[in-house]
Order: C-alpha cells, then structure tokens, then sequence
C-alpha cells in the first residue's frame, strides 16, 4: 500500500513539473511571438551560405548547454533616414532561423523573409521543385501525363529534315534484318548515305 502511495505522489510531482514547464514555456514563447510581430519587416535577402552550428546560448540557465542553431548568411539591402536624408546601403548578416525555413533556404538564391532584428520568421520561398522523373521537363511532360500518351507520341524523326517518315520496304528491310549472331544483335539493313 506504501508503494502505491508512493508512485502516486511521484507521478503527481512529475506532472505538476510538467505543466510548469509547458506554461513557463508558453509564456516566454507567447513573450517572443508579441515582439517579433511588432518589429518584423519584410526584406529581400540574398542568401550567401547557410549552416548548422552548436553553440550557447548568451543569457538564462541554457548557456551552459550547447544548443543547436540554424544560421543563414545572407546580403540585405538596409535603408535608414539620417537628418532628411535617405542613405541604402548593402550589408551582410548572420540571421537566425527555425528549422523548417532554414530547409526552405537554398544558397544563391534571393528571398522575401519576414525579419526582426537578425532572427527569420517567415521565408516566402517559390514551390520545390520535385526530383522525380518528370522533374524540369515542364508543361509537356505534364500534358502527356495527363493524357496517357508519351511526350513524344505523333512527332516525326525527321522533323527538321522536311520529309515524312518512310513507312514502306526499306523500315520493313531494317526491321526485318536484325538478327542475331553468338548473342549479339547485328543490323544487316543496308543505308544509304547522302
């Protein structure tokens, strides 16, 4: 009976811990979304290079802890009003991110990002492209998709020569013609050459 008693207050110890811990958390995340959304700008950023890196973090109890940290290096045009004068200038900056848009971001391409300070909330990055077989082949490929047909169904061979393509008894000959030698395939069909 002891025993059971025992588990019971470790269990509601553990869970008290827990909701203490999710609401601390909440807290402070609810703290950072309300000052990111009242400084973030959305700029057009070149992104350099991107990497993972382990390192501590400057302030609180974690800074002893190496946490893992998405950076992204990136080129932003920064504009700034100095006594009635607009200056623009280019700059460099290391910004911090999530995971997922630090996997939206491919280097040497340029993004609209939503950015406060030098943390990234929001990439507005175009569609992936897919890396399956009919990746890059464009509109065609996908016609022929939907239709069934191959993407090269009803085009001639000869299409830059000007001619039809020769259905008679020469392509009969060269069909006709192929057989096989000692496990090898020979053409005997005889061609011209102009």
């Amino acid at each position: 009976m002891v025993r059971w008693i025992i588990t019971i207050v470790v269990l509601l110890v553990l869970a008290g811990l827990y909701v203490w811990a999710y609401r601390y958390a909440r807290k402070r995340q609810q703290a950072f979304e309300a000052q990111y959304n009242a400084a973030k700008e959305r700029h057009e950023v070149f992104v350099l290079h991107k990497r993972i890196v382990r390192e501590r973090p400057k302030t609180g109890w974690l800074r002893f802890i190496r946490v893992k940290n998405y950076q992204v290096v990136g080129r932003v045009n920064v504009s700034q009003a100095v006594r009635g004068i607009q200056l623009n200038r280019m700059q460099t900056v290391t910004f911090h991110t999530t995971k997922g848009e630090y996997d939206k971001i491919q280097p040497n391409h340029r993004y609209k990002m939503d950015i406060a300070g030098d943390y990234i909330g929001y990439v507005v990055a175009p569609p992936a492209k897919g890396k399956g077989k009919d990746a890059g082949k464009g509109k065609e490929a996908a016609k022929a998709k939907d239709s069934g047909t191959p993407k090269d169904a009803g085009k001639s061979r000869d299409r830059g020569k000007g001619k039809e393509p020769e259905h008679g008894k020469n392509s009969a000959k060269a069909v006709a013609g192929k057989g096989k030698d000692n496990g090898q395939e020979k053409d005997h069909a005889k061609v011209k050459k102009p």
